[in-house]
């Protein structure tokens, strides 16, 4: 169910590594949730016990009363769905269709959506792994002169790792290059005699 055929990686690899993505978003913001919960919690704990024995003894108060207006009104509430069913039958029948069209339609969108998130999150974990130690040592630089010798250390390294990853590309390039010329090319015969 592949919509795009220039990627690297299947569709649903893309679709869940979004998935993955969103819950570790929401994983993040457990933390603070449960700090809220834990503060609200003993106040709301301590109101439904005291409003508890309260809504108990209305309810026991009010279900005679209740029972007594259910069995009146049972027989009228029968009959009424009985000449309702055939109609509520037939709008179904019209509306899941139509329902059922528009569910696959949104379902396909929010896969198109995932797939797009996750080829961002795919794509934006290569590069982010990378921007924050830049980012951090052009700080250090700014604000401390020893951050200096830090940046200046490990800056051949990454400079090393990103000519490694050239050079990779590169060689990757020649070779498919070299594949395909060789593909292309039609078998030359000798003319030789």
């Amino acid at each position: 169910m592949s919509t795009t055929t220039n990627n690297r990686m299947p569709d649903p690899v893309y679709a869940v590594a979004a998935v993955g993505d969103l819950a570790y978003r929401q994983l993040r913001k457990l933390p603070v949730r449960l700090e809220a919960l834990s503060n609200t919690l003993p106040a709301r704990t301590a109101e439904m016990r005291a409003e508890l024995p309260a809504r108990v003894e209305r309810f026991r108060a009010e279900l005679p009363a209740r029972m007594e207006q259910l069995r009146a009104e049972l027989p009228s509430r029968v009959e009424q769905l009985r000449a309702e069913f055939p109609a509520r039958v037939e709008q179904l029948r019209s509306d899941v269709p139509a329902a059922l069209n528009t569910f696959v339609t949104e379902a396909a969108e929010v896969y198109a959506g995932l797939v797009a998130r996750g080829e961002a999150v795919v794509e934006g974990r290569t590069t982010t792994r990378r921007a924050p130690a830049k980012k951090t040592a052009k700080k250090t630089v700014a604000k401390k002169a020893p951050a200096k010798k830090t940046a200046s250390a490990t800056a051949p390294a990454k400079k090393a790792a990103a000519k490694s990853a050239v050079a990779k590309k590169t060689v990757a390039k020649k070779t498919v290059a070299k594949k395909t010329v060789a593909k292309k090319a039609p078998a030359r015969k000798s003319t030789t005699q």
